[in-house]
């Protein structure tokens, strides 16, 4: 089966947000479209792994416009909000965060190699939905993409049904410690710092376990992004200004070589035997211009 994505967001009250499910093609199979409703959407894209241009669509079109509503519906509409969310490098874009900043929304990412233990996700919903897949999903005996798809399709709808269901996602909240439990909340007794190497993301800067939608810590990575543009800008025109005077000298060589090469063709038509049947003259033009002898 393909590679694909399933992109959940959980509320502490147990309640879950629209999901997505990112699809391997270009357009969508209509053996999936069944699974498709107001808190479900399929989205096709070139690979089903999650990119930068899917998450920002997904956060800023579903997730955020979903956290307003919620607030508006509890009447807490100036209220601020937290979201905790691990971080991939398709999330590595401080003017997505801005937009949760101008809504009140606080956003907090997870500290390296913790989200085993600290992500509600990972520790209860995914879990679940992983387990429900293994148990309910056979390959039926056809080896078609069509029947492959519908047999998916028929499984992964209870599956997800289960794995976003309130009770699944309390315990997962609870199991993970990030709001509170005896000792208090698991995020603040986290280490700082990881002593694991930083994972590799796409413009090298600490985005790690920090408040992403802190003002100073937006301002910060504002201007390295905007430096390191500068730095590749300067790159970019030292490298233009070195393939420029490489060109010139490749051409220098190359009109070189022509002169050469046209001197070859003098040459090589003066040492031709020319003959000439008229007047019974014949010339011979030898190697040596400076001697034309006539017969």
């Amino acid at each position: 089966m393909a590679n694909s994505t399933l992109i959940a967001a959980v509320a502490a009250d147990g309640q879950s947000l629209p999901s997505v499910i990112q699809w391997p093609s270009l357009k969508l199979p209509d053996d999936l479209k069944p699974l498709q409703s107001s808190n479900l959407e399929i989205w096709p894209n070139r690979c089903g792994w999650m990119e930068s241009s899917t998450f920002r669509k997904y956060v800023l079109t579903i997730l955020l416009p979903s956290i307003k509503e919620r607030r508006q519906r509890m009447s807490l509409d100036e209220s601020h909000c937290l979201l905790l969310i691990d971080f991939h490098v398709s999330h590595a874009d401080p003017t997505i965060w801005r937009e949760f900043k101008k809504e009140n929304v606080d956003v907090v990412t997870f500290v390296p190699h913790s989200t085993h233990i600290t992500q509600p996700l990972d520790r209860g919903v995914f879990a679940v939905l992983k387990s429900e897949m293994s148990s309910q999903f056979e390959a039926p005996s056809s080896t078609s993409s069509t029947a492959k798809r519908i047999t998916l399709a028929e499984a992964l709808q209870q599956a997800i049904h289960l794995a976003l269901s309130p009770s699944v996602i309390k315990r997962a909240i609870k199991c993970s410690g990030v709001l509170k439990d005896s000792s208090g909340p698991v995020l603040m007794k986290l280490p700082q710092s990881s002593t694991y190497p930083l994972p590799f993301h796409i413009n090298r800067f600490d985005f790690y376990g920090k408040e992403i939608t802190e003002e100073k810590f937006l301002n910060e990575w504002e201007d390295y992004l905007k430096k390191k543009i500068e730095m590749e800008n300067e790159k970019e025109n030292i490298s233009d200004e070195e393939n420029e005077e490489t060109m010139n000298f490749t051409k220098k060589l190359k009109r070189k070589f022509k002169i050469l090469q046209d001197e070859n063709d003098i040459e090589k038509e003066s040492s031709d035997e020319i003959e000439r049947g008229k007047g019974k003259r014949k010339v011979i033009r030898k190697l040596d211009s400076s001697f034309v002898f006539f017969f």
